[in-house]
C-alpha cells in the first residue's frame, strides 16, 4: 500500500510527528484569545481572560436575554431575535465548559502527548499524519462558511446605511429595554458592540466545535493503529511447541504483544470517557439548541424579508446542520472502527497459539463486542441515529408552528 508522502516542513516542525495535538494548535492560538484557554500564561492573562469571558459573554447574553421581556408583539422581529438567541446560549454552555473544565482539558491534551497515543512506525505515522491533516482542513472550511455567514449578516445593514442612507439597525438584537432616543444616540456603540460580540461567539464555535471533532478524529486514528496492531500481533516467530499447555518464551512475548494493545484499547476507552465527562453537557445543549435553530429558521424562510436575510438565513441553517451532522457521523465512525477490532484480531493466525493467549483473546472480544461511544448528557450518543432523530424533530416542530400560524 503507497502512503502519501509526509512534507518535509511536517518534519523540521519543533513537535514530532508523534504529537497528536500539533493540529490544534490554531484553536489555541484563538483560545487564548478569547480569554478560554485551559492555560493562563501569567496573571495578567488570567485576568484579561476573565474581563474578556464578562464583557463579551456574560455581559452581552444578559442585555440579549431581558431584550426579549421588552420586545413588540411583532412574529418576524421575535423569530429573527430568537435565532441568534439560541446560538448564544449553545456558545456560553461552551465556553463555560473551558472555563470550568480547564484541568481535564488540559489532562485531555496530556493524554495526547502521553507516550502510550504515540505510533511506533511508518504506518502508524501515516495514520495519524491524515488525522492531523484532516483536523486542519476542517476548520479551515468551518471558518471560511462561519465567517462568511457572519460577515453577511453584520455588513449589511452598515452597508445600506452608509451607501443608500438607511437607518441603522443593531445587527443581533434591537435592546427594547433602552428607550428609543438612546437607542438612536448610541446606536454606533451598540453596533459595534453587537457586532464584536457575535463576532467572538462565531470564533468560540469555531474553535471548541472542531476542537471536539479532531479528538474524535484522533480516538479513531487510534481505533485504526489498534486495528493493523491486532491483524499483526501474531506477526512474530514462534517455537514449535508440541504441547500447548506449556508457554514458551516466544508465546510469552506473543501474550504480552497482545496486553500491550490491550492495554492500549483500555486507554482509548478511558480517553473516551474523559471527553464525555468534559463534553457532555455542551454537547446535549448544542443538539438541542441546534434542532430548536433549524425549526426556527424553516419557519422565518415562510415569512416575508429581504434576499440579504434569506442569504444569511440559508448559510446560517447549513451551518448547524453540519455542527450536529459532522460529529454524529464521526460518532458514529467511532462505534463501527471500535467493534471491527473484533474482526482484526480473528484476521490474525491465533488458531495454533497456546491457550493462555486465547483466553486474553476471548476476554478483548468481549469487551469490544461493547461499541466505544460518546453520548450527550448521558442520553443519546453521537451517531447518524440521533441526528436523524433530531431532523425529524425539528421538521415536526416546524410543521406545528405553521398550522398554528
Amino acid at each position: 500500500m503507497s502512503h502519501e508522502k509526509i512534507p518535509c516542513y511536517e518534519k523540521k516542525r519543533g513537535n514530532t510527528m508523534g504529537d497528536m495535538i500539533r493540529c490544534f494548535q490554531i484553536n489555541g492560538k484563538f483560545w487564548y484569545m478569547l480569554g478560554i484557554h485551559p492555560k493562563p500564561k501569567n496573571t495578567f492573562h488570567f485576568i484579561y481572560s476573565t474581563a474578556f469571558v464578562i464583557v463579551f459573554i456574560i455581559i452581552y447574553d444578559f442585555l440579549f436575554s431581558i431584550n426579549f421581556f421588552f420586545m413588540p408583539n411583532q412574529l418576524d422581529l421575535f423569530i429573527e431575535e430568537l435565532i441568534l438567541y439560541f446560538t448564544t446560549v449553545g456558545v456560553v454552555s461552551k465556553v463555560l465548559t473551558f472555563v470550568f473544565m480547564r484541568e481535564k482539558i488540559t489532562q485531555l491534551l496530556s493524554i495526547l502527548k502521553s507516550d502510550l497515543f504515540q505510533p511506533e512506525n511508518e504506518e502508524e505515522h501515516h495514520i495519524l499524519y491524515k488525522a492531523n491533516k484532516f483536523n486542519v482542513t476542517y476548520w479551515r472550511i468551518v471558518a471560511v462558511v462561519s465567517f462568511t455567514s457572519n460577515l453577511t449578516h453584520v455588513t449589511s445593514p452598515l452597508l445600506l446605511h452608509l451607501i443608500f442612507g438607511a437607518p441603522l439597525s443593531p445587527p443581533v438584537c434591537s435592546y427594547s429595554f433602552l428607550p428609543e432616543n438612546t437607542t438612536h444616540t448610541f446606536i454606533y456603540p451598540i453596533y459595534f458592540y453587537q457586532s464584536i460580540g457575535i463576532h467572538f461567539h462565531m470564533l468560540n464555535n469555531v474553535n471548541i466545535d472542531t476542537f471536539i471533532l479532531g479528538l474524535m478524529i484522533l480516538v479513531m486514528a487510534q481505533l485504526d493503529i489498534l486495528a493493523v496492531k491486532l491483524k499483526n500481533v501474531t506477526n512474530m516467530p514462534s517455537a514449535i511447541n508440541h504441547d500447548r499447555s506449556q508457554c514458551t518464551d516466544a508465546d510469552r512475548n506473543l501474550i504480552l504483544k497482545l496486553n500491550s494493545s490491550l492495554e492500549r484499547y483500555n486507554e482509548v476507552a478511558k480517553f473516551c470517557e474523559l471527553i464525555e465527562e468534559v463534553f457532555s453537557v455542551s454537547l446535549f445543549v448544542q443538539f438541542s439548541i441546534a434542532s430548536a435553530v433549524i425549526c426556527v429558521c424553516l419557519f422565518r424562510f415562510t415569512l416575508p424579508s429581504t434576499w440579504q436575510y434569506y442569504i444569511f438565513l440559508g448559510t446560517y441553517i447549513f451551518i448547524m446542520i453540519i455542527q450536529i451532522l459532522v460529529p454524529s457521523w464521526f460518532g458514529t465512525r467511532i462505534m463501527e472502527k471500535s467493534c471491527f477490532l473484533s474482526q482484526a484480531i480473528y484476521s490474525s493466525d491465533w488458531t495454533p497459539k497456546p491457550r493462555a493467549y486465547k483466553r486474553n483473546m476471548r476476554i478483548f472480544v468481549e469487551r469490544a463486542s461493547r461499541p466505544l461511544s460518546i453520548t450527550g448528557l448521558k442520553m443519546f450518543p453521537m451517531s447518524l441515529s440521533t441526528f436523524t432523530s433530531i431532523m425529524n424533530t425539528a421538521y415536526s416542530f416546524f410543521t406545528l408552528l405553521r398550522n398554528m400560524e
